[in-house]
C-alpha cells in the first residue's frame, strides 16, 4: 500500500484487523525482543483511526496511522537515556469509537541492552547478604542511599536480565513475536505451600507497617525473585491455558502502599506487576526479513 497506493485505493479492512496489522508489522520490522535488557522504559501515546459505520478503515488511513505511530515511537526511542539501547516491542490497544474515530492506545518499550549472560548455576541467587532494599516508592536501599530504585525495581532488573531466551534460530530463519499481551497482577494472588506470598504483599488493618516489613533483606529478595519466576513461567501460563510458544517478554514491578482488594479495603504494601507475553513463531527470513534499527 505504501509503495503503490493507487493499487489499493478505496480498499478497507476491519478496525481490529487494522490494529493487528499495524502492531505486528511494526514489531517484526523494528523489534529486538530476543536481546538481553537490564532495564526498560515504557512510553505511551494516543492516536486515532478513522472508521466507517461498519467499523472498517480505509487502507490509506491505516497507512497514515502506521506512519504516525512510527514517528511517535522513533521519538520515544531517541529520547531514552540509555547508552546501549534497543527496541523491544510496541503494543496497540483499541479504545472507544467516537464520531468515526477509533482510539488506539500506544505502548512502546525501549530497553538498555546488555550482553547475554551465561546461564547461572542452579544454586545462583541474585541477592547477597549485604543487600537490603526499601520495598518500593523508589526510595533506594534501607540506608536511604541510591534513590531512584528500590526492591521492586531491583527484582525487575534481575527478572528482565535473566529471562528465558529461545535458542538461536536455524540459518535462514528468525523468530517473530505477535499478539503482545499485558498481564496485570496486584501481588496478593499466589501463596506457596507455607502460606507465603510469592509476590511481595503485606496488609495490616491499622496500617502500622514496621521497618522490617518495609525493608526487604537479601533472603526475602531472593525468595520473591524465585517466587516471581514461578508466577511468570509456570502459574500464569497455566492459568491462561496458553501453549508453549506463549513467551514472557518483560516485566515492570512497582512497589506501592495502597488499599487491599478485599470487601473491606485495608492498608497494604505490594509489588504491582505488569507482565508482557507474546506468541513466538519461527519464520523464514525470505518471507519476513530481519529487523532493522530506527
Amino acid at each position: 500500500m505504501r509503495e503503490h497506493p493507487h493499487l489499493k485505493s478505496g480498499e478497507v479492512m476491519s478496525k481490529e484487523e487494522a490494529r493487528w496489522n499495524i502492531e505486528t508489522l511494526f514489531n517484526v520490522t523494528y523489534g529486538f525482543p530476543d536481546l538481553s535488557y537490564s532495564k526498560t522504559i515504557t512510553d505511551t501515546a494516543l492516536v486515532y483511526l478513522p472508521v466507517d459505520a461498519s467499523g472498517n478503515a480505509l487502507l490509506e488511513d491505516v497507512v497514515a496511522v502506521y506512519e504516525e505511530v512510527l514517528a511517535l515511537v522513533t521519538d520515544f526511542y531517541l529520547a531514552a537515556n540509555f547508552d546501549e539501547k534497543g527496541f523491544l516491542f510496541m503494543q496497540l490497544k483499541s479504545g472507544e469509537t467516537i464520531n468515526g474515530q477509533m482510539e488506539i492506545f500506544v505502548s512502546s518499550i525501549t530497553g538498555e541492552q546488555r550482553s547475554t549472560p551465561p546461564d547461572p548455576p542452579q544454586e545462583w541467587k541474585p541477592f547477597e547478604e549485604d543487600d537490603e532494599w526499601w520495598f518500593g516508592e523508589l526510595k533506594g536501599d534501607c540506608d536511604w542511599n541510591q534513590d531512584g530504585t528500590d526492591a521492586a525495581k531491583e527484582l525487575e532488573h534481575y527478572l528482565n536480565t535473566n529471562k528465558h531466551v529461545p535458542p538461536p534460530p536455524p540459518t535462514g530463519f528468525r523468530y517473530i513475536y505477535v499478539d503482545n499481551e499485558f498481564i496485570e497482577r496486584f501481588g496478593d494472588e499466589y501463596l506457596d505451600d507455607n502460606g507465603n506470598y510469592l509476590i511481595y504483599y503485606i496488609e495490616r488493618e491499622a496500617g502500622d507497617f514496621t521497618i522490617d516489613e518495609k525493608c526487604l533483606n537479601w533472603e526475602e529478595l531472593n525468595f520473591h525473585y524465585f517466587g516471581q519466576k514461578e508466577v511468570i513461567y509456570n502459574i500464569i501460563p497455566a492459568e491462561e491455558n496458553k501453549p508453549e510458544n506463549w513467551k514472557f517478554m518483560s516485566c515492570v514491578l512497582t512497589g506501592k502502599q495502597a488499599s487491599s482488594r478485599s470487601y473491606v479495603p485495608i492498608p497494604c504494601l505490594h509489588h504491582a506487576n505488569t507482565l508482557t507475553y507474546a506468541y513466538c513463531y519461527l519464520v523464514p527470513i525470505e518471507d519476513i526479513p530481519l529487523p532493522t534499527e530506527f
